[in-house]
């Protein structure tokens, strides 16, 4: 039988209450005694309540709700408890009468369970929903930097949009509320520009993946399945208009060239060491002539060749700025084929990589961790490096950002292995193997700057429709006395009956590259991979 009643509980006994004994009717008829704690509350209003024993013995009062509950049996015959939120009974019974028909619903086969168990979601906040998702994304193992920013925008978008229940979930309302959205302007007279399309598609693919998690869809691994809890029937969101990220990139990266980054692995040697014998006023301003005592000059000098070493492991690894902050000297392996074992607690897909060490890094390296403790981290890399590397293009001469608007930061250092993985001849898939990346597509176009690649060398190569015979490229392996490399070609042109000289020619090649090998060595050994993205 459906009841309502108020639910009990026990609080400690307050300092200053008074006890007294009462004579009280049972629900018999029958008198009995019992005790009574009497005290003044804090707003001085007299209060009284009945004292019973706590679990220890120790004299507590008994208490009850504000707010009534329903108890009653629902449509699969379970009995259910459900906190009704209302101080007035007829408000109460009015709840009540409510579930009582979705019951008989039920029964009726007019609902199905689930539709049910749906309506029950909707007298739960929406923020409470959205802290039970940020939970399962956390248990599920997602990356605490992905959480922060799909709580943050979770959060913005509901404030904004001023949703409070699942029944206020709607596209429309969403979408009116992100074509107002603008960045932050650095200067207050510039117009406000938009959010990005890769913030508004960041937007959107939060909440399309909300609203499938209330449907009940659940990820194992690449499968899915719908048999989790269902708090809406469908998803709001599903099919919602993205914008073309790639007709819309704001910060593009730029793969630095060999002598940029020659020039900024010189800048971060020297320039720790330069600054602080830097003279910064006076008739001598600009000039090397502070005084820098000998114990100072030997830490700065080995922060430079810590500062470079971080850059060039950043070159020819691919690694991620995290990926490198956490990485360990008991991640280093010196074996005949160096390696760095990238553990998945650190990793970005937290899968586990092991990457290939160029013989000259590995031999740097080896002996820059060599009698440190193995637990130690390799490298003391800096919140603030972005800041610090901005510093460093400065000293080197090398431009922040191009005249396409691309702009050299940290993550451009990856950017600048995979393009130069793609200059040396490196076969698509081996690159995507290096770069740790799950589909081709981002290894080829995002990040490879293609006007680092010798497209000119590449066309002069082609060998159709020429009027004279084609030029002919000897093999990678085997070059003759006049042919250097494989990227030269010799022409034979016969006059009469005799042979002509041999002539070497070489294809212009794009201005201001000359090989990624100049880095340190001439030879790259390709790193592999056993993450699949």
């Amino acid at each position: 039988m459906a009841t309502l009643f108020k639910k009990q509980f026990t609080k400690p006994l307050p300092p200053d209450a008074k006890i007294v004994s009462r004579t009280v009717k049972d629900r018999d008829g029958k008198s009995e005694s019992k005790q009574f704690a009497q005290w003044t509350d804090r707003n001085g209003k007299k209060r009284t309540a009945e004292l019973t024993s706590g679990k220890d013995g120790s004299l507590r009062i008994k208490d009850e709700a504000a707010t009534w509950t329903a108890k009653y049996r629902d449509g699969e015959g379970v009995v259910c408890e459900v906190a009704t939120g209302c101080r007035d009974k007829q408000a109460a019974q009015a709840v009540l009468d409510d579930l009582l028909r979705r019951a008989e619903l039920v029964k009726a086969k007019v609902l199905s369970p689930d539709q049910d168990k749906i309506a029950d979601h909707q007298r739960i906040p929406l923020s409470e929903h959205v802290t039970q998702y940020i939970d399962h994304l956390k248990n599920r193992g997602v990356h605490p930097d992905r959480l922060k920013t799909t709580e943050t925008r979770m959060t913005l978008t509901v404030s904004s949009c001023h949703w409070r229940w699942l029944s206020d979930l709607n596209v429309d309302s969403m979408e009116r509320w992100l074509g107002t959205l603008t960045e932050e302007s650095q200067d207050e007279e510039a117009y406000a520009k938009p959010v990005s399309a890769a913030v508004y598609n960041g937007f959107v693919e939060a909440w399309v993946a909300f609203g499938f998690w209330c449907v009940g869809k659940r990820m194992a691994g690449k499968r899915f399945h719908f048999n989790g809890e269902k708090r809406l029937l469908v998803n709001p969101f599903e099919g919602m208009r993205r914008r073309d990220a790639k007709q819309d990139r704001r910060r593009i990266a730029r793969a630095l060239t060999e002598q940029e980054l020659l020039a900024l692995l010189d800048a971060a040697k020297r320039r720790p060491l330069q600054d602080a014998m830097t003279i910064r006023a006076g008739e001598n301003k600009d000039t090397f002539g502070a005084k820098v005592s000998s114990e100072r000059k030997e830490k700065l000098e080995q922060l430079g060749i810590e500062r470079a070493l971080i850059y060039k492991t950043f070159i020819l690894t691919g690694l991620r700025a995290d990926e490198l902050r956490t990485l360990t000297i008991s991640d280093l392996s010196f074996g005949d084929v160096p390696f760095i074992k990238l553990r998945n607690s650190n990793e970005k897909n937290r899968m586990g990589s092991t990457i290939a060490l160029r013989s000259d890094l590995a031999a740097e390296l080896r002996g820059w961790v060599a009698g440190r403790d193995r637990t130690e981290t390799v490298f003391n890399v800096p919140t603030g490096i972005l800041r610090i590397m901005n510093r460093d293009l400065a000293a080197a001469g090398i431009p922040k950002v191009d005249a396409d608007g691309c702009v050299v930061h940290i993550h451009a250092l990856r950017h600048s292995f995979g393009t130069h993985l793609s200059k040396a001849g490196v076969a698509p898939r081996v690159a995507q193997a290096a770069m740790r990346h799950s589909d081709i597509s981002l290894t080829m176009n995002t990040y490879t700057d293609a006007r680092l690649l010798d497209t000119a060398e590449a066309i002069e190569s082609l060998g159709i429709v020429r009027e004279s015979a084609p030029r002919t490229l000897a093999p990678a392996l085997a070059p003759n006395g006049y042919q250097t490399s494989q990227n030269e070609s010799i022409s034979v042109h016969p006059t009469g009956g005799e042979e002509s000289p041999q002539e070497t020619q070489k294809a212009c090649k794009t201005p201001g590259l000359t090989g990624f090998p100049l880095i340190g060595v001439t030879r790259f050994e390709l790193a592999a991979s056993t993450s699949r993205t």
